[in-house]
């Protein structure tokens, strides 16, 4: 078979095509080629038993760590050693590394005496190796006649047993091609219609690997049982005749004896109609072929098809067998017969570059001018084929198949631009200078092509010798091939095509070039376009989007980066009243919304946002608090040295409360050259102002607070602007309000505590009589201590009660939140019992509701100092620890259940006799206090004394140890924890109370203390006073890891980093890529030098000169 040599020298794929029929023959093909094995193998295995390099390669083969010594032994033909080790019993079917027994070891090495020995010993003939044979087919690879036999007459082997692909001994002799050993075997039962895997007879087999001898054998053997016929056709899987495995075996030989018995030329394969006069042409064998046509001179004649309608001259013309092409035609072959996708051999051959075949049937006359169904012509199938083209070419009918187009209304010039085909391209300019300008039904040009797949080359070629006007021609959407080019990304083609002439065009949609680049995220084509048409920057398409708005909506930092950078960009906005930060944010785009809040130019970005300052930041919160953090970086500034007593540092605190100065919204349109409209009635600008009465001046830090973001919240501008606030009017406030609550609580507390001091004679007891009734008392109104208490803790009870409906009234469902509002109410409600009658008696129900009152507010007056700095952490602390305790308080109810009824049960004395006092007891008991010497001794007295002193020592290992072990172990080992929210919670909660006196405050108060700026000299030692305030007042903010905050990197800063060390990368390795090119072009240079330089020197040999 002879290889087909491309053009360029290599050797090119066969199976070359764009069409989905060529892409199911590729499938059929390979499937049939998978099922075929190669007869190099078959060569190896036949030569397997002989020579001293295959004994050496086997016994390097076969020994192993796995070997046994037997195995061993047996390769060194030790048979006595090996007597005496089958004498003592050795293991004589243990298998080897590869799973061979002693018995394949002993016919590979062809010891014969030791075969016959282990024979005698019993050795298992139907043993397989690890690839499946048996020990008869190792023989027969071996090719020894002698074990053969052996095994079949005295080890009683199966001459039918299969082996690997269930092949039998006799497939593996037919193909070794040892009509002995067939002999031998169909002697002793062997099967001739055996079938393998692939449906193949053991003369299917011999036919396949050309071995001649044995396949006359079985030919034979089939004759005189006549048989012939059932082996003749339907051989594989694949529904072949056994002439088509002999075609395909390539061997003449056993062509003629499938000729000689009958076999028919034109019986067609069932899985693809191919005849074996399709495969010889196509495998390129003339002997075969010429055989096949004096079998059958009409072969050629007629018109054989397969089940794509290819004829044998398409299956040679394509394999560029150009000897067969010339044979077929002698013998009057149709040269231009047309397959199913009405493709011609010439066709075929110009497809898949078989330069030869195609010279050749031009010579013939063949149609060069045939279409396939797809319409393209022969020039569309041999672009990529160049000396293919430059032949086509000589014809004149071909050139106007130049600007030919086929269904999809591309040229072949398209194609070549589309693949890059310089060469290719040469010939179509070189022949038709329109090639360069040829359309598609869609309006776009071979220059369109190259820059939308990147072919920079294809693009110069093209433009060689042609008018710049072509560059920015428009398809059917109004796009130029720099659109393509920038839709794509493909930079270096937009730079090639800024460089030859290409303007900046819109296309339907009113997208620019940059648009489009912007789009894709191309920051390189960016930069080309904008360093010659940098006024296009602030083009806008059909929604009014700049390049800057596509970019951010389209998640390109890198692209955001450097538009924003550029002084001529403008921040408008588009038909949504979106500016870019505007955009981001609605795409959750947090890389972008970082790379805004780095630039320069964030303030005017941020200022210019429709949906307001305070509100965007609100969502930044919500969705991206690392971007929020990078605001308010910038809001920082400092000045002077670091380690200079002057150094300072300014913190802006207007903005995050919505007080800037709001800068000039631009947003006029641009025209198509780039320079503004000056007519402001075309354009509607809506602007956003921020309003004092729709949202207060710390609703960001509000928000921060919901959502807990600690880094927002502990950022030296939100640190600062709460400590100012809190210094200002917050920490007085408070003051008033923790004074306001004492006036109340301790009032209360000494009318309680005065009240039951003199009990008696305010109720008119008997001290010395213990039975009086107490419940009964006359309502008297004389003590006057009494009654001025009365009334103040009624008149403050009130007030606070008020205080709670209208803080109610404002917050509405988030007031039912706060669990200590549940506490003041009661305590609020009692209080106003206690002393309703204000009589001076306070005995009975008057004193239970007293002690309600008391007990809640007192733990109220706890909950105020969480917003304290210095104790607030410890109170929200102990609320933790209690929570805690409530979680793992109904186990412990169950525990007490458990034991409380078991004891009532068993014991008959106090306290264990009433289930009340029993389950009272228990909760004690589990406190510690045991009482085991007044509860359970004598043990006499116990009526189950021995149940009831098992379930005592029950009790106190499970309640006192482990109970209280396990609480005080969660409370420890949750204790860096729970300090670590104790702190945020306190922090929360200040910010809340913060916000709440600022909601409260009148407005003519607020725009007083509002502060809008902050700056500080932190070289500076403080006073005396200013740490005292600081102590005593300050607003102290958690502590914030600074090592992890500092090593900390947001996914966002990591993908900026990232993006910057790759387009280094891209640079260096552009770099290298232009040098290596230079490096070529000279190469190439130099060597045609060389060869003009040796046709110079040849030519002068041949008039004699030296």
């Amino acid at each position: 078979m002879e290889t087909q040599i491309g053009d360029n020298g290599e050797i090119p794929l066969v199976f070359v095509n764009d069409g989905n029929g060529d892409a199911e023959e590729n499938h059929e093909i390979k499937t049939t080629r998978e099922r075929r094995r190669s007869r190099i193998m078959s060569g190896v295995f036949m030569g397997s038993g002989t020579g001293e390099e295959g004994q050496e390669y086997r016994k390097e083969e076969i020994l192993g760590d796995k070997s046994t010594r037997l195995h061993k032994l047996i390769l060194e033909g030790e048979v006595e050693e090996v007597e005496k080790l089958l004498a003592r019993g050795g293991a004589i079917n243990n298998g080897d590394k590869s799973g061979k027994t002693p018995l394949h070891t002993a016919i590979l090495s062809k010891q014969f005496k030791i075969v016959d020995r282990l024979l005698e010993c019993g050795a298992d003939v139907t043993r397989k190796d690890d690839a499946g044979d048996t020990a008869l087919h190792t023989a027969i690879r071996v090719g020894s006649e002698r074990l053969v036999l052996t095994l079949l007459q005295q080890g009683r082997a199966d001459a039918n047993a299969p082996g690997r692909n269930s092949c039998t001994p006799l497939h593996l002799a037919a193909e070794m091609d040892n009509e002995k050993i067939c002999q031998i075997l169909i002697d002793n039962s062997g099967d001739t219609k055996s079938l393998d895997d692939d449906r193949m007879t053991p003369l299917a087999h011999a036919m396949e690997r050309g071995a001649g001898k044995s396949a006359e054998f079985l030919l034979n053997h089939a004759r005189q049982r006549g048989t012939v016929d059932d082996f003749l056709y339907e051989v594989d899987i694949d529904g072949s005749s056994l002439l088509h495995l002999a075609v395909n075996s390539g061997v003449l030989a056993v062509v003629k004896h499938c000729i000689e018995y009958g076999v028919r030329i034109r019986q067609p394969r069932k899985l693809n109609r191919e005849t074996a006069f399709h495969m010889a042409c196509e495998m390129g064998s003339i002997p075969i072929v010429e055989y096949l046509v004096s079998t059958d001179p009409a072969l050629c004649r007629i018109t054989l098809v397969d089940s794509r309608g290819r004829t044998p001259l398409h299956m040679a013309a394509r394999r560029n067998h150009a000897h067969i092409v010339n044979f077929l035609l002698e013998k009057e072959a149709m040269v231009d017969p047309k397959s199913d996708e009405r493709r011609t051999p010439l066709f075929m051959a110009a497809e898949n570059g078989a330069f030869d075949a195609v010279t050749l049937l031009m010579e013939r006359g063949a149609d060069v001018t045939v279409r396939d169904t797809e319409l393209r012509s022969v020039l569309h199938v041999a672009v990529g084929h160049p000396r293919v083209i430059e032949n086509l070419l000589q014809s004149p009918a071909v050139m106007s198949l130049i600007t030919e187009k086929d269904v999809s209304g591309y040229s072949a010039v398209h194609y070549a631009a589309m693949k890059g085909n310089i060469a290719t391209l040469e010939l179509f300019v070189a022949k038709n200078k329109a090639a360069a300008s040829v359309t598609s039904d869609s309006l776009e040009t071979p220059i369109h092509v190259a820059g939308r797949y990147g072919k920079t080359e294809a693009i110069e070629k093209l433009m060689d010798r042609q008018n710049a006007r072509i560059l920015n021609l428009q398809n059917n959407q109004g796009k130029t091939a720099l659109h393509f080019a920038c839709m794509e990304g493909h930079d270096l083609s937009a730079e090639v095509l800024l460089r030859l002439g290409a303007t900046i065009e819109k296309d339907q949609q009113d997208r620019s070039p940059l648009h489009l680049a912007a789009s894709k995220g191309s920051t390189r084509c960016c930069e080309a376009i904008l360093q010659k048409f940098e006024d296009c920057i602030n083009m806008v398409e059909k929604n009014k989007n700049t390049a800057l708005h596509i970019a951010a909506i389209n998640g390109h930092a890198s692209v955001v980066s450097l538009l924003l950078s550029d002084s001529k960009a403008e921040v408008t906005r588009n038909n949504t009243n979106d500016n870019i930060l505007d955009a981001a944010v609605k795409e959750k785009r947090s890389d972008v919304v970082m790379t805004i809040a780095g630039n320069d130019r964030w303030r005017e970005v941020l200022t210019t946002c429709s949906t307001g300052v305070v509100p965007l930041l609100q969502n930044l919160v919500e969705d991206m608090p690392d971007a929020l953090v990078r605001i308010l970086d910038q809001l920082v500034t400092e000045t002077g040295d670091q380690n200079s007593m002057n150094y300072k540092i300014n913190y802006d605190l207007g903005l995050i409360q919505g007080k800037f100065e709001e800068p000039e919204i631009k947003s006029r349109r641009t025209t198509d050259t780039g320079e503004k409209d000056s007519s402001k009635e075309s354009v509607k600008v809506e602007t956003v102002e921020m309003k004092r009465s729709e949202m207060n001046s710390l609703a960001l830090i509000e928000t921060m607070a919901i959502h807990r973001r600690e880094r927002c919240l502990t950022h030296p501008i939100s640190f600062h602007l709460l400590n100012t606030k809190w210094k200002k009017f917050g920490w007085m406030t408070f003051a008033v309000n923790l004074l306001t609550y004492l006036l109340f609580i301790v009032p209360l507390t000494t009318l309680a505590v005065y009240t039951r001091t003199h009990e008696d004679d305010l109720c008119g007891f008997n001290s010395s009589n213990p039975n009086e009734n107490r419940d009964e008392f006359q309502c008297t109104f004389s003590n006057v201590v009494v009654q001025v208490f009365n009334y103040f803790v009624l008149i403050t009870a009130s007030g606070h009660l008020l205080k709670e409906l209208i803080s109610l009234y404002h917050k509405r469902l988030s007031y039912l939140e706060d669990v200590s509002n549940f506490l003041e109410w009661v305590c609020y409600i009692a209080s106003i019992l206690y002393v309703i009658p204000p009589c001076d008696c306070k005995a009975g129900f008057k004193r239970e509701v007293g002690a309600v009152a008391l007990f809640f507010g007192w733990m109220n007056l706890i909950l105020y100092f969480r917003r304290l700095s210095s104790y607030g952490q410890y109170v929200i602390m102990l609320s933790t620890m209690f929570v805690t305790l409530l979680k793992v308080l109904l186990l412990w109810i169950l525990f007490i259940m458990a034991f409380g009824t078991t004891f009532l049960l068993v014991m008959n004395d106090p306290p264990f006799d009433k289930f009340g006092t029993s389950m009272m007891t228990m909760f004690v008991m589990t406190l510690g206090e045991m009482n085991y010497h007044e509860n359970f001794l004598p043990w006499d007295n116990l009526a189950f004394s021995t149940l009831t002193n098992i379930l005592f020592i029950v009790l106190v290992l499970g309640m006192p140890i482990i109970m209280m072990n396990m609480l005080v172990g969660l409370a420890v080992g949750d204790i860096d924890k729970i300090q670590e929210n104790a702190l945020m919670d306190r922090y929360v909660l200040q910010v809340r109370l913060l916000v709440d006196i600022e909601n409260s405050l009148p407005e003519f108060i607020m725009k007083r203390v509002q502060v809008y700026s902050y700056s500080e000299f932190p070289n500076h030692p403080k006073t005396l006073k200013q740490k005292l305030i600081d102590g005593l007042v300050g607003f102290d903010k958690p502590q914030v890891s600074i090592e992890e905050e500092a090593n900390e990197m947001s996914p966002e800063m990591f993908g900026l980093f990232f993006f910057s060390r790759m387009q280094k990368m891209y640079e260096m390795m552009k770099e290298q890529s232009d040098l290596l090119k230079e490096m070529q072009s000279r190469k190439i240079e130099v060597e045609q030098k060389k060869k003009e330089e040796t046709k110079t020197s040849s030519k002068i040999g041949l008039f004699g000169f030296s």
